[in-house]
């Protein structure tokens, strides 16, 4: 009987193991998706205002 339980207890964990890592993995491609998003909207935001800027020499020259 003590072998069936170290088995037992062994898959246990082994299966607790892999949930941590799959949950951790999972939160890291949501964080960097998340991160992506956010490079994205700056980069966008950054092109608008070099664009506001580029007009307004225009104008003042």
């Amino acid at each position: 009987m003590p072998q069936i339980s170290k088995i037992l207890n062994s898959r246990d964990e082994w299966k607790n193991k892999a949930i941590e890592r799959a949950a951790e993995l999972r939160e890291l491609r949501k964080s960097q998706q998340r991160h992506l998003e956010t490079i994205a909207n700056l980069k966008r935001q950054n092109c608008q205002l070099e664009r506001l800027v580029e007009e307004k020499k225009t104008i003042f020259q």
